[in-house]
């Protein structure tokens, strides 16, 4: 299954509720309408990381 397009993100910046964070998505559209991404985000205080799906629609 060829991927069609793919990003990748990363941000860092200061909250003021959780102080520095850092965050880093990364995504693959595989059909027009669905999409993969997976993250990660850490802070001081606690760390996360998933997976999603993405479709998208229109009228």
């Amino acid at each position: 299954m060829p991927v069609r397009t793919g990003y990748l993100e990363a941000q860092a910046g200061v909250s003021s509720l959780t102080g520095a964070y850092a965050r880093l998505e990364s995504g693959a559209r595989i059909r027009q309408n669905l999409g993969l991404f997976g993250f990660a985000e850490a802070n001081q205080r606690e760390r996360m990381a998933g997976v999603g799906v993405r479709y998208t629609f229109g009228l």
